[in-house]
């Protein structure tokens, strides 16, 4: 059986266009070289007050900061551990340095506090959302969705 022309045209370019979604999603076209990751917790209970974070397998890490509350953070060869602490309870989120922002770690939720600074007895329903921000001279210039 002959499958017309056009149809398989569509077939291709649905392919290919499902293939470049990917690649996209993997990171392999977006930034890459040093740079600064902002990791977010999304939580499924509203504002947190503080979270204890693993990373692995990022490339280069260096500082962790925020801009609401403390971060404090030890690299340990491919490891770090980070502790986000909030003045007020809101959003987790910090921001890391590395030398290659195109290689994102893998990011594993620890532990996480409410508002009133309780530990919650599971993380299960948290989820990380990440954001690379290209700097090339030092000057955050671009935020990628």
């Amino acid at each position: 059986m002959r499958i017309p022309l056009r149809v398989a045209l569509g077939l291709l370019a649905a392919t290919l266009a499902s293939v470049a979604v990917t690649a996209c999603d993997l990171g392999l076209f977006g930034p890459s070289g040093s740079g600064v990751i902002q990791i977010r917790v999304i939580s499924p209970h509203g504002p947190e007050g503080a979270a204890v974070l693993e990373l692995t397998g990022g490339i280069g890490l260096g500082p962790v900061t925020t801009d609401v509350g403390d971060a404090y953070f030890r690299h340990d060869g491919a490891t770090s551990r980070i502790v986000v602490l909030l003045d007020e309870p809101g959003e987790i989120a910090f921001q890391v340095r590395s030398t290659d922002i195109g290689k994102l770690p893998d990011t594993r939720i620890i532990e996480v506090a409410d508002g009133d600074n309780r530990l919650r007895p599971s993380v299960t329903g948290y989820s990380i959302k990440f954001t690379r921000v290209e700097d090339l001279s030092g000057d955050l210039q671009r935020r990628a969705p």
